[in-house]
């Protein structure tokens, strides 16, 4: 199973929207999708199920067994007809498990996800930060996608997100491999955003910043406010979505 982390230094970068749609992208290729939900915002739980039963990633967090992960993952209340995912969900009380110190406390996602079978993709939707909870993800992930917007904080979010992956690496996890940057919500004709698109560049290199850009389209807002996959709403706007998240998706699975 490939996992994948998402993760961003702040809040309204559309880390959230990313997750889903990188998530439909692969149920529509045929892959088996687990959603890993640790942003104790619960967002993508709330878009994925109206319903959450009594356990959520919280009780993984404090046991991390077979047992506890099978009884806390739930099906995705999507049409069927997109594909196979399922959500681990989150709860508010995560928030707790955000204040562990220290790689020795590091590993509980990792383990869980080792325990059980069926999925040939996770991806986990990280706290929009970079304390203990985002820390776990990168220990449990394969790859680790950074999602930023083209602002005059960006670059400094995604250095921070740089250094945290960097001590993953050299420490709980060697075998992390950053996949590229996004940058979300580019006008295509903003002198503003064209400058620090490059600024981007400039910071990670060219070949770390995934291509193309994400857009700035209504389409991500138009998919969670209904509970549909981005790739079944076949406006416009989603069509050239979906085919970005694609060559998105080719990364992670490459």
């Amino acid at each position: 199973m490939r996992t994948v982390a998402i993760l961003a230094n702040k809040g309204g970068t559309g880390k959230t929207s990313l997750t889903l749609g990188l998530a439909s992208a692969a149920a529509h290729r045929g892959l088996s999708v687990l959603v890993v939900d640790l942003d104790p915002q619960g967002n993508a739980t709330s878009i994925l199920r109206s319903t959450v039963g009594a356990t959520s990633v919280g009780d993984v967090l404090a046991r991390p067994t077979k047992a506890t992960i099978e009884q806390a993952i739930a099906p995705c209340e999507w049409d069927a007809s997109i594909g196979e995912i399922d959500v681990l969900p989150s709860h508010p009380n995560i928030i707790r498990f955000d204040a562990w110190k220290g790689s020795g406390t590091l590993g509980k996602v990792k383990k869980a996800l080792a325990s059980i079978e069926g999925y040939d993709l996770a991806i986990i939707d990280c706290p929009p930060s970079l304390g203990a909870l985002t820390r776990e993800a990168l220990t449990a992930a394969q790859r680790a996608i950074i999602v930023t917007t083209p602002t005059y904080f960006g670059a400094q979010g995604v250095q921070r997100a740089l250094e945290e992956i960097v001590e993953i690496q050299q420490g709980v996890n060697p075998d992390l491999v950053l996949t590229g940057v996004v940058m979300n919500k580019v006008r295509s004709a903003s002198d503003e955003h064209d400058f620090r698109v490059a600024e981007m560049v400039e910071l990670v290199g060219a070949k770390n910043l995934l291509k193309p850009t994400m857009p700035e389209r209504i389409a991500f807002q138009q998919a969670e406010g209904t509970g549909t996959p981005i790739q079944a709403l076949g406006t416009l706007g989603s069509r050239e979505v979906a085919k970005i998240l694609d060559a998105y998706l080719d990364k992670v699975l490459r």
